[in-house]
């Protein structure tokens, strides 16, 4: 997600991810009383990178195609770039390199030379 912060008083930052029809997996991604003062790490770290990390692991009980579902619980988290991890996806700074999206070549204008 791009960086962000807790800005509702008393309350943190929260989505939710899901596949096919199992119930949405609630993260949160800024703690209820997260301060952002000077010296906080965290914070440093997720402006450096221009990223803050959630993460969830889920069970695929059957093979095929499946849907991803990722839900807003509350306003203000942008999601920058998803990642699903079947097993193999190396460590990198910026993450793995985009993959193919079934129906997008579809919608991609023509290319020219």
């Amino acid at each position: 997600m791009a960086p962000t912060l807790n800005f509702v008083p008393g309350r943190g930052l929260q989505y939710a991810v899901s596949f096919d029809d199992e119930a949405p997996q609630v993260v949160t991604l800024v703690p209820q009383k997260y301060s952002a003062q000077n010296g906080n790490r965290d914070w440093e770290k997720s402006v450096e990178d221009n990223a803050r990390y959630g993460h969830t692991s889920h069970t695929l009980m059957k093979p095929g195609y499946h849907t991803l579902k990722f839900w807003m619980v509350d306003p203000g988290i942008v999601l920058s770039k998803l990642v699903v991890d079947l097993g193999g996806v190396k460590p990198s700074y910026l993450g793995p390199p985009e993959s193919y999206c079934n129906g997008r070549e579809q919608n991609r204008p023509a290319k020219t030379n």
